[in-house]
């Protein structure tokens, strides 16, 4: 008795400790996010934490506890590639311990390293560019290749010195870590010095230098990626109308749409960013290059942030790791299968889908990398008809109102997160099904001694049906999987024939 006594005294101070004691909470900001830095270069980490003290810190790499790294704040001095990697702390009190989500830090080449080039069209005119190889380049294999167009403000004098203050968030999938799994080429055209905008005769001379890098170097053509952030972003645009089946994906941060109709490039995998409260370039322009997309049938990744004006917005899409594996997973003519993904599966997993009846049901699901997604919803562009699926990573949505003799473009979208807990925001994706509505039209005739049933409309599979007695209905199946015209005999007595599509 004295034991249990004991053991319930002691369970009574643990709950009274609980109680008394909450457990820490870290609070989301900037100084705890995905970042780069330039080889040589410090980085810092820190961590603001709530809860009762004392709190003790852990900082950790890769999910491996960092010797002595036991302050609010960690410091990384003259960073080298092996200090590369997913940065937690843990924080501890008497009320329990609570990790930080990962915060990767990219570690990446200094400018010295880039090799500057010059590429005079036929009319004259000069594209200064640069690019970096990968370590230990070797011509017997292949890479793949990204191009960067940058924003408004630099030019041919001023690109790296812009790229060395911003911290290297622009040169995140050039990283030493990523270069040793993914080994890639990196090209950033630039202009002539005292030009401010990617005019299409810009354009037009970047899609040459792709030749040139392809003549030169051993590119993987099935793996060429276009972006770009601000003024760069419709010139990423109008790249991919430019140059159709030719890039594997792209990225637009903080951009506006370009001149090409979005049908031609509705195909190409697409990540797009913007913050909410940009003073640079409205956030209603990366919302109007996605709603374009979406409403031709293509399926855009949109990432808006709450926060984080123009320039963070930016530096925190380069630095995304969801992203850049996301991008780098692509190959040019090849369906993405890779998350966040959102698939419809039923009725069917094709693009398109003929019916007769006056509504649908859809069913499919949704996955972002474990991350939750928080709603799936769906809308008729054809009668602007709107509403929320049941289930998120399955879901389903039933009786959908078609328009009758109409294309119907069904868009499901569902919502995850930003990958940027300081700057809030979601992220949505989508599927879309054109849903052709042709109701059937058939016709029975007499041919010779038979019948001929015709018809148009509908969506297969058929069935051609036979019933004696219609209030008795006893209907049964003449022909499975037909296709007209079909022939029938003519029998004694009273006929009555149907016809059923999907």
């Amino acid at each position: 008795m004295k034991m249990k006594l004991r053991l319930l005294a002691a369970g009574l101070f643990l709950a009274a400790v609980g109680a008394a004691f909450g457990q820490p909470v870290i609070t989301p900001t900037a100084s705890l996010q995905h970042s780069a830095v330039f080889l040589g270069r410090n980085a810092t980490f820190s961590v603001t934490a709530s809860g009762t003290a004392p709190r003790s810190y852990q900082w950790r790499r890769d999910g491996v506890d960092l010797l002595g790294k036991t302050n609010v704040s960690l410091t990384i001095t003259a960073a080298q590639p092996a200090d590369e990697g997913d940065y937690t702390v843990v924080v501890t009190n008497l009320a329990g311990a609570v990790a930080s989500a990962p915060a990767r830090l990219y570690v990446v080449p200094p400018v010295t390293q880039m090799i500057r080039g010059d590429l005079t069209n036929a009319a004259g005119l000069r594209l200064p560019y640069f690019y970096l190889l990968p370590t230990n380049y070797v011509s017997t294999r292949s890479y793949p290749l990204i191009c960067m167009f940058h924003g408004m403000s630099d030019d041919e004098t001023s690109l790296l010195s812009t790229a060395a203050s911003a911290g290297g968030a622009g040169f995140a999938w050039a990283s030493y870590r990523q270069q040793a799994t993914d080994p890639t080429i990196v090209v950033w055209p630039t202009r002539r010095a005292g030009d401010h905008e990617w005019t299409d005769q810009y354009v037009a001379q970047v899609s040459g230098l792709w030749d040139r890098l392809i003549s030169q170097f051993n590119i993987d053509t099935n793996r060429v990626y276009v972006g770009g952030w601000s003024e760069g972003g419709h010139a990423v645009w109008d790249s991919l109308g430019l140059r159709p089946g030719f890039f594997a994906g792209a990225i637009i941060m903080a951009g506006w749409q370009g001149n090409a109709p979005a049908a031609a490039i509705k195909h190409v995998p697409l990540w797009v960013f913007h913050a909410a409260d940009d003073s640079s370039v409205s956030v209603n322009d990366s919302r109007t290059l996605v709603r374009a997309l979406r409403q031709t049938g293509g399926n855009p990744i949109y990432t808006e942030y709450k926060s984080g004006d123009h320039y963070n917005g930016i530096k925190m899409a380069e630095c995304t790791p969801a992203m850049i594996d996301w991008w780098l997973a692509q190959r040019r003519g090849t369906v993405v299968t890779n998350e966040p993904l959102l698939a419809i599966t039923s009725p069917t997993p094709a693009a398109s889908f003929t019916t007769a009846a006056a509504t649908l049901d859809l069913a499919g699901s949704a996955a972002a990398l474990g991350q939750p997604v928080t709603l799936v919803t769906w809308t008729n562009l054809a009668n602007n008809v709107k509403g929320t699926a049941s289930g998120t990573n399955a879901w389903s949505v039933t009786g959908i109102p078609l328009v009758a003799n109409k294309t119907n473009l069904l868009i499901v979208t569902a919502t995850t997160t930003s990958w940027a807990p300081a700057y809030g925001g979601n992220t949505t994706f989508n599927d879309t099904l054109t849903v052709i509505h042709s109701p059937i039209r058939a016709a029975l005739t007499l041919q010779g001694t038979g019948l001929l049933l015709n018809w148009t409309g509908g969506g297969a599979p058929f069935c051609v049906q036979r019933a004696t007695d219609l209030v008795a209905g006893d209907w049964r199946d003449l022909r499975t999987n037909a296709v007209p015209p079909v022939s029938l005999p003519l029998e004694a007595g009273n006929a009555f024939y149907r016809l059923v599509g999907h």
